[in-house]
């Protein structure tokens, strides 16, 4: 998480010269910049405290992820640490099947695959807490192709289960042409017009298209928190 450092109230030029002014009559040289360097990473130090340490006496909590995708772990790790702040948790990877095409074409397989994922990786993890599945699939909406991530989140102890997606994004011609004539899958296709490998566990499809400005990790964050909606609300909601 990037720190945002606040601005001295007094600013940082005038206070470096009311500091050389003192320097010059009590400090030498090397307690001067010393002294500067302390002032200046003191904020930045201010900030790392001021986060909340996790609650050593409450129980780890340890999310199986089937998945060995750096995006989707990346995702989840992210997720948890907000949704539940000062709490230790534990993100195990695991390589487990979707259960589906390797290249899902419909909602409805892709969030299949996804829960599949979050039940396999409990059955992987037996120490876990909670079992995630991340897939991603594309879908025919009125004509036009769209791509979307799909995610669950299943509780060991209860059972209960979430379900939630990223936004979707249009896929064009030049990508779906492959895919559809040729049997290639998303990534194979987006590796092939990057010229880059494994552009899947990286920006992935959504962040080669938007320049960079939203890429999978992000875009999954959502998807993440809306699964979690049933552990995060109140149960009368549900």
């Amino acid at each position: 998480m990037t720190e945002v450092e606040q601005p001295s109230p007094w600013g940082d030029a005038a206070l470096a010269d009311r500091l050389k002014d003192a320097a010059s009559h009590s400090l030498n040289s090397s307690n001067y910049f010393a002294l500067l360097f302390f002032f200046f990473t003191l904020p930045h130090y201010a900030a790392t405290c001021n986060q909340e340490p996790p609650d050593q006496s409450k129980a780890m909590t340890v999310w199986a992820v089937g998945t060995t995708n750096r995006a989707k772990a990346e995702s989840v790790m992210t997720v948890v640490n907000k949704c539940f702040p000062g709490e230790a948790h534990e993100v195990r990877l695991c390589n487990v099947s979707s259960g589906v095409r390797d290249q899902p074409m419909s909602a409805e397989e892709t969030q299949r695959g996804a829960l599949n994922r979050a039940k396999a990786a409990l059955e992987i993890i037996p120490g876990a807490d909670y079992g995630v599945g991340l897939e991603g699939g594309i879908e025919d909406i009125a004509g036009r192709w769209f791509e979307c991530g799909w995610m669950a989140i299943v509780e060991r102890k209860t059972g209960k289960c979430g379900i939630g997606s990223s936004a979707r994004f249009e896929m064009s011609e030049t990508i779906m042409r492959p895919i559809l004539n040729e049997g290639k899958e998303l990534a194979e296709v987006m590796d092939n017009l990057t010229g880059e490998q494994d552009v899947r566990s990286g920006l992935g499809a959504m962040g080669v298209l938007t320049a960079g400005h939203l890429g999978r990790a992000a875009a999954y964050e959502h998807g993440l928190v809306f699964a979690l909606a049933p552990f995060l609300s109140d149960s009368k909601y549900w």
